[in-house]
Formats: structure tokens, sequence, C-alpha cells
């Protein structure tokens, strides 16, 4: 009796700042994916320093300076590359955390990101950490997009949602988002992924130096408040390194 082959599902990641965090965001969700007997089939990592992501296959892109050009890539160029049938869109402060937490529903969807707490309708969406079917990245790669300015998730979550739900594209419903990722706020249960940089410090409790060596100087002048407080649940050690090198880049300006 033959069986039906099992969808495909890739990983992709765009990074031109924060490398090392991003390289590591990947790795690990590779592994974590390995060992549940779900490795991804294709690995698609836009970067502008291929160099830094040995013994992985790169396209290149130019350095990312801002979120716009963020928008326009992932919404344009993902679709030129993407083969697989599914996709996980990943980021260095988003990726798998717990691969056990896999559910085959996630294959039903063609969207599948954490719900939004600001908002009662449309919620589903948060894009850092997202599922994406190859039926709606080439749809949404279609659509004008005449305000790159406005983040690709709400953009495709909100904004189109209705003409992408037209062409076909199924969102999932908050239950099985709620499984699958978490940003704010925090839950009580494991998830399959998460995102948002305020996680960061407690992934990386067993190793926060890590961490913090690796976060740009960006990072650090603008969203230190984010991780000050997660530093100094794990590490206070961490967190008093990290308001002098806040302090040392204030001063330094």
């Amino acid at each position: 009796m033959s069986t039906a082959a099992k969808p495909s599902i890739a990983v992709a990641i765009v990074d031109t700042d924060l490398h090392v965090l991003a390289r590591q965001a990947l790795l690990h969700s590779m592994r974590q994916m390995e060992l549940q007997g779900l490795p991804f089939s294709q690995v698609l990592i836009y970067s502008d320093k291929p160099e830094l992501w040995p013994g992985l296959p790169v396209i290149p892109v130019p350095t990312l300076r801002s979120i716009a050009e963020y928008n326009l890539l992932i919404t344009r160029e993902l679709a030129k590359h993407l083969s697989a049938d599914h996709v996980l869109v990943i980021q260095y402060d988003g990726f798998v955390l717990n691969a056990d937490q896999f559910s085959p529903h996630f294959l039903h969807y063609d969207y599948i990101g954490a719900p939004w707490p600001n908002y009662e309708v449309n919620e589903v969406g948060n894009g850092g950490f997202s599922w994406r079917s190859r039926r709606l990245v080439h749809a949404v790669a279609q659509l004008d997009y005449p305000d790159p300015t406005e983040a690709e998730d709400l953009y495709i979550c909100r904004t189109m949602r209705e003409t992408l739900e037209r062409a076909g594209c199924r969102f999932a419903p908050k239950a099985i988002a709620s499984h699958f990722s978490v940003e704010f706020p925090a839950v009580p249960y494991p998830t399959f992924g998460f995102h948002g940089i305020f996680h960061l410090p407690m992934v990386y409790r067993e190793m926060p130096d890590f961490l913090l060596e690796h976060l740009s100087d960006r990072i650090i002048k603008t969203r230190s408040g984010f991780l000050l407080p997660g530093f100094q649940a794990v590490s206070p050690a961490a967190a008093e390194k990290l308001q002098q090198r806040l302090a040392s880049l204030n001063a330094a300006h």
C-alpha cells in the first residue's frame, strides 16, 4: 500500500546584523527538528556575510539598512527560492524551542504566528517566528505592497488577510497559534517556538555571556530595557555587564 509523501519543510532566516546569534538560532532549530525526525528539506539564509555561515548555503544580499528593506526581501525574495511545501521563518530572537511540540495540525494552515495581544480580531500573525505555506509565500509576492514601512506580518495578516483568504490561504486560529509560538505575554505551557528579544536571556540562561557578547551595539543601545529584566533573573553578573556596556556606549557619544 502506498503512502503519501511527507510535506517538505524549509527554514529561512534573513540577517545582516547579528550574524552569530542568527546562526546559533538556525543551528539550534535544525538540531531540534532533526531530533524529532523532521529535518528541514531546504535551508534559505539571506546574509551579507556568507563567510560567517561556514558549511551552510547562503543567498548573498546587501546589508539591510531599514525595516522596509527587510519587509521587501521577505515578501519578494522568498518566493523566488522556496521549493518546499512550507517554510519556517526564524530570526535571531525567534526560533524553535521545543520541537517535540510540533503538531501535524500546523500542516493544515498557510500562516501561523504567535497571537498579538492588542487585537480582538485577526490577532494571529507575529512574523518573527512564523509558519508559511508555499501557496501563501507566492500569493504575497504577487500583491502590491505600497508602503513597505508597514510591518510585513501586519500587512499579510491584517491589511491583506481577506484578499489572501479569497485566494485560498488559511490562517491558523488562536488556539493553534498559541501552541505554535509565544511572543507576549508569556504562557505557562511549552510552545513549539518563540519570538521576542525579551525572551533571549531565559533562552540563553545556560550561556548568558555568549548572548551578551554577540549582541550588537545597536541592540544594546536601543533594546537594553527589554533585555535587562531577563538578565537580572538568570544572571545578575551578566545584567551588570549589560549595564556597564550600555554606559560605555552612551559615554562614547
